[in-house]
């Protein structure tokens, strides 16, 4: 964002008339001060502005910082520039800040992360990753369990909900920052070296991979709508990705980056694989029709799923072959298939609600209707 610009724009409105306390302020931008760029002099230039902020004020002075950002790279940054800066984020709150309008629906960051920040206090706070990770973990849920609770007030006076999947795993980022920033060393490193230390392209740090241990604690409880949450705890990555995308889809979510940071929080290997188009703003997964043989194989992400057999199952039903076969088929080829039976049928459920061919979703509603009614030993 280029905020000296956006500055100017109010610059040439308010300096002809200026409020009592700024008409002795020399009303200019400082274009050339500003922080611009990425890669270690951006790093090195947000430190120098939050540390000579944080020297300006008291020991009981506090800063509020306001961002938005959904790559997980980036907010492990925040965290080394907080801690360089002497900095503690001691509050973090995710606020709606965008009017809706159908040209935001879909998956649109909705809100902004407000996080209130103070000087670190003086001492050492020495930790650990076997420490930081269940107390990451615990942050996080505290915190997305919060906003789904006011999305489900909301949406019982408004009729839609006010945070979307993207606001609630941007969420999760900041639960991370709440937590890593109140330490002095991470694993007998000091905070401040380790934030200073220039970024090797391809390394993952302690700290990238916190902040990923936080997006994907925030993913695991993003269950889609209509899916038991049992059944989500039993599933794969890719599973989670395809499912949780399909019911992003169902609010007309394009966006590719969503699939980029879910397929990174569900730690999914190939997502491509499963992707109709890439386009950046209008990405889509493949439709249970467009998968081909190849795609469903037993040395694929998917193919070696349940959810894949269902794709395969759901072809052959399209193709008139009787629900029975599919049925017989699927039981040979699954070795605890009874076990997994409830849980298909669950799966085909969603995919009855959630697909966006008419044929594929009477298809799953009758594989799921006679596979709840199987009857074994008869």
């Amino acid at each position: 964002m280029n905020y000296e610009e956006i500055t100017e724009f109010f610059i040439a409105w308010l300096r002809k008339n200026a409020p009592a306390p700024f008409s002795d302020w020399v009303w200019d931008s400082r274009r050339a001060l500003a922080i611009k760029g990425a890669g270690e002099d951006f790093r090195r230039g947000m430190v120098a502005a939050y540390k000579a902020m944080t020297d300006q004020m008291p020991d009981n002075g506090m800063q509020c910082v306001m961002f938005t950002h959904q790559d997980t790279g980036v907010w492990s940054d925040l965290v080394g520039i907080f801690w360089a800066a002497g900095l503690q984020v001691v509050a973090a709150w995710y606020i709606a800040t965008e009017t809706t309008s159908e040209l935001k629906k879909g998956g649109y960051v909705q809100g902004t992360v407000t996080l209130m920040l103070r000087k670190r206090p003086v001492g050492d706070r020495p930790a650990f990753k076997q420490r930081l990770l269940p107390a990451v973990r615990q942050e996080v849920d505290r915190q997305i369990r919060t906003m789904m609770h006011l999305n489900t007030a909301v949406k019982a006076h408004h009729g839609e909900p006010v945070f979307n999947d993207s606001d609630l795993q941007m969420a999760g980022y900041a639960a991370a920052l709440k937590v890593l920033t109140g330490y002095t060393h991470i694993g007998g490193e000091d905070v401040t070296s380790f934030a200073l230390r220039p970024r090797v392209k391809g390394e993952v740090t302690v700290v990238d991979e916190i902040v990923q241990q936080a997006a994907e604690a925030a993913s695991n409880l993003l269950v889609p709508e209509g899916l038991a949450a049992d059944t989500w705890g039993k599933l794969s990555g890719i599973e989670r990705f395809v499912l949780r995308m399909m019911d992003m889809e169902t609010t007309g979510a394009r966006k590719l980056d969503n699939y980029q940071n879910f397929a990174k929080a569900f730690r999914v290997q190939d997502y491509a694989r499963v992707m109709a188009s890439m386009a950046p703003n209008e990405a889509r997964l493949k439709q249970a029709t467009e998968f081909a043989s190849r795609d469903l194989t037993d040395s694929t992400e998917l193919g070696a799923t349940r959810l894949g057999r269902l794709v395969i199952a759901l072809q052959q039903m399209r193709a008139d072959l009787e629900p029975q076969t599919i049925i017989s088929q699927l039981q040979a080829e699954m070795p605890d298939f009874l076990e997994a039976r409830p849980l298909l049928v669950d799966l085909l459920a969603f995919v009855e609600r959630k697909a966006p061919e008419a044929d594929v979703r009477t298809a799953a509603e009758v594989l799921g209707a006679r596979l709840k009614n199987q009857r074994f030993g008869v």
